[in-house]
């Protein structure tokens, strides 16, 4: 098959698990015998939007430049538009992107679509608030579009006021996603296409009911990349690592620091390290290390002990938690979202309640104080990385389904 990539934030070196996902399930695909072509939104007066140079790239690349002040609905779709049409691609794939996605879908309507649905862009505007007030948020924008719109409205309004310096925010203009005729648009767009692939059960649940058919398709992990390692000296003070985008108050940061701070008044044996900015509070306990390249990332995992998520959102998928048990370390993570898919309690790891720092404490310890039990759960999510998770067998095992659907327009 001819398979067009359309994504509104690509970026390589990745940003995310998204650009991950796209990079890999894209060679892979060419591996097992199709053409791709990856169209790209290219913002070059940002920092999140299309930061990726063609020439580099291992498989054919469009960017297309949409400075933030010129990007707008129309203009965006026209543009993917005309661009895919010229290469005539067999699908569409349209994958990662916040409010301006059901406009391109409309526009590239008339192509077998698969709609990568990564987080849940589209059932919240704001993906933290899947976790709000200290609670489990009951709504979400498919559902309840009233509520979540005046939430949106409300949050957003000092972003909007400061210039709509991101993407997100700047997509969520451009799409006039603040309109209540915007839930139409996006109701219209999930039915024109003929696959929507999401993460995890929980998503898939949000996303069933306004869908023609949902694939559960989890993200991988390059095993090369990431391989195991041999773990740390018990005798030395041990490093808990928290990896990804630590700075984001969704992923839990202040949460496993209250947890840090009740275990270091009964040891102090421990030191947590964060990938966030190094100006961030330090403790004698949290030390903050800057955001680190994959490849740095990789080599920082020797160091650790334990890696901690404490995320307190409904985490889409948690790649850090999977890169973690591919180099063979253990893993605390919160109960919540695509980590209690890949984390088996109490064989590749330790789940706690989600915002509760008593339980991820209680956790921390016993990994702690066990260090022959750390290491066999870390050999044990290692096993469990190479076999279940590894870029070929994923894709290989799962995409096949979905390209069968594109192949048949759709028709059962």
């Amino acid at each position: 098959m001819r398979i067009a990539f359309v994504d509104l934030m690509f970026s390589w070196p990745p940003l995310g698990g998204a650009d991950v996902d796209l990079f890999h399930v894209v060679c892979e695909l060419r591996r097992m015998g199709h053409e791709t072509h990856v169209f790209v939104a290219h913002d070059p007066d940002g920092w999140d939007r299309g930061m990726v140079s063609p020439d580099t790239m291992p498989f054919p690349v469009t960017r297309l430049d949409f400075p933030g002040i010129a990007l707008d609905a129309p203009r965006c779709a026209a543009a993917f538009r005309d661009a895919v049409d010229a290469w005539r691609p067999d699908a569409v794939f349209v994958c990662d992107g916040f409010f301006l996605k059901p406009r391109i879908i409309l526009a590239l309507s008339h192509y077998p679509i698969a709609l990568r649905y990564y987080a849940y862009e589209m059932a919240c505007h704001r993906d933290i608030l899947r976790f709000k007030d200290g609670a489990p948020c009951p709504n979400a924008y498919l559902e309840t579009p009233e509520v979540c719109r005046r939430c949106a409205l409300e949050s957003l309004g000092p972003r909007i006021r400061r210039g709509a310096a991101d993407a997100w925010t700047r997509e969520y203009l451009a799409a006039r996603a603040y309109a209540p005729e915007y839930r139409a648009t996006l109701l219209e767009s999930l039915r024109r296409v003929c696959a929507t692939v999401v993460s995890n059960g929980t998503m898939k649940a949000l996303v069933a009911p306004y869908c023609p058919e949902v694939f559960v398709i989890p993200g991988g992990v390059d095993v090369a990349a990431f391989s195991a390692m041999p773990m740390p000296p018990a005798d030395n003070r041990r490093v808990i690592l928290m990896p990804g985008r630590a700075e984001d108050p969704a992923k839990g940061a202040a949460l496993l620091c209250e947890a840090g701070a009740m275990l270091w008044e009964r040891r102090q044996d421990f030191q947590i390290l964060a990938t966030m900015p190094e100006d961030a509070p330090k403790t004698p306990w949290f030390r903050p290390i800057g955001w680190k390249t994959r490849k740095a990332l990789a080599a920082l995992y020797a160091e650790a002990s334990i890696c901690a998520i404490p995320s307190l959102w409904e985490e889409p998928f948690g790649l850090v938690a999977l890169e973690a048990m591919a180099c063979g370390r253990p893993v605390c993570a919160a109960r919540t979202g695509g980590l209690v898919d890949i984390v088996v309690d109490g064989e590749t790891g330790l789940l706690f309640d989600r915002g509760d720092a008593a339980d991820l404490a209680r956790c921390l310890a016993r990994l702690l104080d066990d260090p022959e039990l750390a290491a066999r759960m870390g050999a044990a999510g290692r096993r469990r990385a190479a076999s279940e998770y590894a870029w070929d067998r994923v894709v290989a095992q799962h995409y096949p389904p979905v390209l069968a659907r594109l192949q048949s327009g759709g028709e059962h």
